[in-house]
């Protein structure tokens, strides 16, 4: 007697892979990072938002109080938006200034001499071995009986944004040319006779256009959040009002840092989502 055959196995079932020891480790990682930054965001919405005391807290409460009039409020004070233009200006003029001064190194490092690629990546690194209270009291030290007038003027915070964010416009630069094999574009564009301004301007600049938003939406990010350059030199930008002004109103104050944390970071989301429709991925290491 012939043994039964074995029952056969539907065609579209599919075994379900038991997930591997690393996957696991993985997301349990990325859920505790990710509980570390959204308690305290949620600690400060609560404060900012609510209008409940801690010790009436409890879940018949949770969901009462909430309300938008202490971002009103700040939204109202005439000091913010000074000092928000302020920083705008600072970071526009830091974008450009970190663009005149590397943008053609970069290029010049990926088209004609690869050698200076290292030597980029070192000098772009060195203003983050300075500590920034050490390098603003060397440079006013420096300027302050040669030119006061440029400690005087909040111009004076744009060469040390510009210091500080070179690291970031540098990779992202460099990367982008990369990723869009400037080289092999610069050579083909030079054998049908395009002089270097014109593939400068119809050739590198639109490839390119995807680092360069990346390097303006990290410098300006980085503008927006600094406090140490512009509280030591007694500059009124933003981070300095903020923190003032949650001195005289802390909720109102905390609700400002929370919409300014969360549209900054809607910002950088915006520039990594624009990178990799352009193909350049963003990992720990580095775009």
């Amino acid at each position: 007697m012939s043994a039964a055959p074995a029952a056969a196995t539907p065609s579209g079932a599919r075994r379900r892979r038991a997930p591997r020891p690393g996957e696991v480790v993985r997301w349990v990682f990325l859920a505790a990072v990710g509980l570390f930054f959204a308690l305290p965001q949620l600690a400060m919405a609560r404060f900012a938002f609510q209008n409940v005391p801690v010790v009436h807290l409890d879940l018949s409460t949770l969901g009462t109080g909430w309300s938008v009039a202490r971002l009103g409020e700040a939204l109202a004070e005439p000091g913010l938006w000074e000092a928000a233009r302020t920083s705008a200006v600072l970071a526009t003029l830091a974008v450009l200034l970190n663009l005149v001064l590397l943008l053609p190194l970069a290029v010049l490092a990926e088209v004609r001499a690869p050698w200076l690629r290292p030597v980029l990546t070192g000098v772009t690194l060195l203003p983050w071995v300075v500590p920034p209270i050490a390098l603003v009291v060397g440079v006013a030290a420096t300027f302050r009986p040669l030119a006061p007038w440029f400690l005087s003027s909040p111009l004076s915070l744009v060469p040390f944004y510009a210091l500080w964010a070179m690291p970031f416009t540098y990779r992202a630069l460099d990367a982008g040319l990369r990723a869009v094999g400037a080289r092999t574009l610069v050579e083909a564009a030079r054998s049908l006779g395009a002089s270097w301004p014109t593939t400068f301007r119809r050739v590198v600049a639109p490839a390119t256009s995807a680092s360069v938003v990346a390097a303006c939406g990290l410098t300006a990010a980085l503008v927006l959040g600094e406090f140490a350059f512009a509280s030591l030199l007694l500059k009124d930008t933003l981070p300095t009002y903020l923190v003032v002004y949650q001195r005289s109103a802390p909720q109102a104050g905390m609700a400002l840092a929370l919409a300014v944390m969360v549209l900054t970071a809607l910002a950088l989301g915006g520039v990594v989502h624009l990178l990799r429709r352009r193909g350049l991925g963003v990992t720990t290491s580095g775009i």
